[in-house]
């Protein structure tokens, strides 16, 4: 009996140490990359981040077992409204017209849903003292992972190689005239996706505790989530900004809270100088102005044009071969995505099959090569709204949308919901410019963390 309780609390540190890990995991979600193969319809790739997920999983299962908790049926009985939408998917793989990818996104599925249930059957051991070092685990990994992004612009300045940097080839000096850091992720999109997270949480906190560390804290962010240019991250962050001060002021009545406004502006006029001087120092004919124009131009949609001369010696001028691929706001890559999105919704308004019922998980990119949208079956619809529409259909489209609706009504029970409502808002807008669903573990795991800080917090003002 007493070594059996001991092994117990053996595997309750170790659960623990998982979580504590979590959000550096979270950040290495592509680099290191382990390669194991590939097919012609898909790449077969694993990463820190999924380790994470089966690691964390199985001390969760023999967690259970050993506290004689592990019961089938009670958790099916218990939480079959949760289990609604991951069934359906599941059960999509008979009709799904790419069955590889459709296991393995079934099985990440079902993993991540296992780490949610996990997070709240344990909550028990998460008490102060564990909140306490998670969220210096949490800013910890996520100001080391800044400080990354920042030393990758810098290497790329200096010609270090790809290899060595980690800069994907869409992100190097060459494209802009002034680098933008993807971080450990793939891509700078899933790198801003990263930071929304610290952003989002540290902002509320400013609005709670006026202490330096905190602002800088969140300044740091900011201005990283910036210097991604990933327009998705910015505008989902600015968006989330705007509705948590909103509700912020409806509930204190005070204006305070436009603070955390006042510092991500100052956190993007910083970054907008960074990335003038990045163009300045780089070796394209980019100067300071053209590297500042090029970022508004871009960020804006090409609605802000302003035209930059005398930038550059003759010499520089006269050399076509030393500047940017890109001179400001890229058009294509906004066609890309919306001729993506409607060959989805063509697609999917195939036949009534497609639209009650979808072509079945993971068949997106397969069904879009078929039908002679595409011209790779490798090719992903760049909208997780319209490639869940496709593949699962208006039943499974609708089942999502109620757990969606679940989850934010267990948020409002919550008297500090402004913080994961704004979230929950980011990852909602976020969703339309690209994805990936179960590979974005950031999206599902966050929100179960906070909803589980919260009910700690809830807990703690009712003792």
């Amino acid at each position: 009996m007493k070594k059996s309780k001991k092994n117990l609390v053996f595997w309750e540190r170790i659960f623990r140490g998982f979580l504590y890990v979590l959000p550096l995991s979270l950040f290495f979600s592509y680099y290191p990359v382990i390669k194991i193969g590939a097919s012609e319809n898909m790449n077969f790739e694993f990463s820190i981040a999924l380790f994470w997920l089966v690691g964390f999983d199985l001390v969760s299962f023999v967690s259970m077992i050993l506290k004689r908790q592990f019961d089938l049926r009670k958790i099916v009985v218990k939480n079959w409204k949760w289990l609604l939408f991951p069934i359906f998917v599941t059960f999509s793989l008979f009709w799904t017209t790419n069955l590889v990818r459709g296991i393995l996104t079934v099985g990440i599925l079902w993993l991540i849903y296992f780490a949610v249930f996990s997070f709240f059957e344990f909550r028990d051991l998460l008490n102060a003292e564990f909140w306490r070092k998670f969220w210096r685990w949490f800013f910890g990994a996520s100001l080391f992972v800044c400080g990354w992004c920042v030393l990758q612009c810098v290497l790329d300045l200096v010609g270090v190689s790809r290899d060595c940097s980690l800069m994907c080839a869409g992100c190097v000096t060459e494209m802009f005239g002034f680098p933008h850091p993807n971080g450990f992720a793939i891509e700078p999109q899933f790198m801003g996706n990263l930071l929304l997270a610290p952003a989002i949480v540290s902002a509320s906190m400013v609005l709670r505790s006026s202490r330096k560390h905190l602002i800088m804290m969140f300044f740091t962010f900011v201005a990283t989530l910036f210097l991604t240019f990933s327009r998705g991250a910015i505008y989902a962050f600015i968006v989330a900004i705007i509705f948590l001060v909103v509700l912020e002021i409806v509930k204190t009545k005070k204006f305070r809270s436009l603070v955390v406004v006042a510092i991500s502006g100052l956190a993007f006029l910083f970054t907008l100088n960074l990335q003038g001087i990045f163009a300045q120092v780089s070796q394209t004919n980019d100067t300071y102005f053209s590297g500042v124009a090029k970022v508004l131009n871009h960020l804006s949609l090409g609605i802000i044009d302003i035209e930059v001369s005398g930038g550059g010696d003759a010499d520089a001028i006269a050399n076509e071969s030393d500047d940017a691929v890109f001179d400001g706001y890229v058009e294509e890559s906004t066609t890309i995505r919306i001729e993506l999105t409607n060959a989805a919704l063509e697609v999917f308004a195939q036949n009534p099959r497609n639209v009650l019922f979808g072509v079945g998980i993971g068949g997106a990119g397969e069904s879009l090569f078929l039908a002679g949208e595409t011209d790779s079956p490798k090719e992903i619809v760049q909208n997780e709204y319209a490639s869940l529409l496709l593949e699962v259909g208006i039943v499974g489209s609708m089942l999502f949308g109620f757990t969606t609706m679940m989850v934010i009504r267990k948020s409002m029970k919550s008297e500090q919901n402004s913080m994961i409502f704004a979230l929950l808002v980011a990852y909602a807008i976020t969703l339309f410019f690209f994805s990936g669903l179960p590979n974005a573990l950031q999206i599902y795991l966050m929100p179960a963390i906070l909803l589980n800080y919260q009910t700690s917090l809830r807990k703690k003002l009712v003792s």
